[in-house]
């Protein structure tokens, strides 16, 4: 390459050239390379929590995207799987990069691994740049009076909702295209491969155990790929097309039958596809829509946010209750209730099409996603962590942060006020928010479960709980925790 100044800017879940600060300050100073590591950790290490299957196959699609995408920019993008304190202090160096620059992540374990990776780089002579990209609001810069961090939603909401986030950055302009003699010297470094070589579409070695590596599809490259087209270009023109989904929101978000009663915008910004700034901005510039729909929509956007909040200040929120007298409660081992329920084959109908839906599109409407964990966490007495574990595999929205935290609202065991008895009845669901069984109909027999539709439509298997019986026993299991822990 030219002797102009060079940066390597290392993508994670920024996968767009929009609105993306890194990439722009570093078009800024010179001229970029990009990379993109699938990164591997030890159990207790630092590092990202290793993608879920249906996340892998989003990742791989949206991926092939971004590397033509950068291609009209004149970027390379390469591409590298292993340890990342490993190979990008190689890579800086076998590239003679002037800086490093990327997209801060909040997760402890993965902040951990960027502190070493930004030490190792300064000790070898090295500029190294974070910047902002994933959130709106970073978790540092906000506290509640005489507090350390926000635990409730509605206080944070109300601390940030006005906060300026900047302006969106348009894509940086295009550099020099590598000649073909300087791409090949780049793709003969030992530690680059293709992205077919990353492996995200290989083997069936999940987060859940035998079950998903039993059932999976081949990374649902027969079901999820009906449903979703991955990358930045998709996710631009979905953007523009946001008021289908914000129009009506704060009425129609409940029902999961109205295909416009989300925007369908999760797994994009999950990805990083497009930005949160890009998305509120896009909500801001609307004029079609009432104050009321936007500001519900714009309220969603901000659990994200809290949702990261939580996550930067509780380290062990994937696997440890907020509420530490939850790590007593009495939780049953049922093995072949949990399988009932990740094959949708409950005999409860809302649940059952929920996880069809799951199966089949690797996403779930949100009011059906609480309905469904609520049954797992208080009906069956499931512990939640197996419940975000299936979520985590099966969702191409999975996000470190929003998974675990969510399920712990459901699990009552969260950031939350209200009481544990909050338990959703899945059919009084199903008659307030489907009461024409649209949704129900259309999903209901299409899971993984060894049912057809109509053996269980016509109610052919009996529910493998009873719902009030079931209640009664999360009460008294919770009344059972708060004794002992008394």
């Amino acid at each position: 390459m030219s002797n102009a100044h060079l940066t390597l800017v290392w993508f994670r879940d920024d996968l767009r050239v929009d609105d993306h600060e890194a990439l722009t300050a570093a078009r800024a100073d010179g001229q970029v390379i990009g990379l993109w590591i699938r990164e591997s950790r030890n159990d207790d290490g630092p590092g990202p929590r290793p993608l879920g299957g249906a996340a892998r196959w989003w990742a791989h699609e949206s991926l092939r995207v971004l590397e033509t995408e950068l291609a009209q920019l004149g970027i390379p993008l390469l591409f590298a799987a292993g340890s990342a304190a490993d190979i990008v202090p190689q890579a800086a160096a076998d590239l003679e990069v002037d800086a490093v620059r990327w997209s801060r992540r909040y997760a402890p374990a993965s902040r951990d691994l960027d502190a070493q990776i930004k030490t190792d780089l300064a000790d070898a002579g090295r500029d190294v740049h974070s910047h902002t990209g994933a959130l709106l609001v970073e978790p540092w810069t906000i506290s509640p009076q005489g507090g350390d961090f926000y635990k409730v939603f509605t206080p944070y909401f109300n601390a940030v909702r006005d906060r300026s986030v900047g302006d969106v950055l348009p894509a940086p302009r295009r550099q020099t295209s590598l000649s073909k003699a300087d791409r090949q010297t780049l793709d003969g470094h030992s530690w680059v491969c293709d992205l077919d070589g990353l492996g995200l579409l290989d083997g069936t070695d999940t987060g859940s155990g035998e079950f998903a590596s039993a059932k999976t599809p081949q990374w649902w490259q027969t079901t999820v790929a009906e449903h979703w087209s991955p990358g930045c270009r998709e996710a631009a023109r979905a953007l523009a097309d946001v008021s289908d989904g914000i129009d009506g929101y704060a009425d129609s978000h409940d029902v999961p039958a109205d295909p416009d009663s989300t925007t369908g915008l999760s797994p994009r910004l999950r990805f990083g596809e497009l930005s949160p700034r890009q998305l509120l901005a896009a909500a801001l510039d609307l004029r079609e829509v009432s104050d009321d729909d936007r500001q519900a929509w714009i309220r969603q956007l901000y659990w994200r946010e809290f949702s990261w909040h939580l996550t930067y200040h509780l380290p062990a929120i994937e696997s440890e209750p907020m509420r530490p007298e939850f790590a007593s409660f009495p939780y049953e081992n049922d093995p072949e209730a949990l399988e009932h329920w990740r094959s949708g084959t409950t005999g409860i109908a809302l649940v059952d099409a929920g996880m069809a839906q799951l199966w089949q599109t690797g996403w779930m409407h949100n009011r059906v996603r609480m309905a469904t964990a609520s049954f797992l966490t208080k009906n069956l007495l499931i512990h939640w962590w197996h419940g975000e574990q299936w979520f985590w595999d099966t969702l191409v929205d999975a996000d470190e942060a929003n998974n675990p935290v969510s399920w712990q609202w459901v699990a009552g065991c969260g950031a939350d006020a209200a009481p544990y008895f909050r338990i959703f009845n899945p059919e009084r669901q199903r008659e307030r928010f489907d009461p024409n069984s649209e949704y129900v109909s259309r999903w209901l027999g299409r899971g993984p479960g060894g049912l057809t539709r109509t053996e269980r439509s016509h109610g052919d298997r009996e529910p493998i709980v009873d719902l009030k019986a079931s209640r009664q026993a999360a009460l008294a299991a919770y009344d059972r925790m708060k004794s002992e822990a008394n």
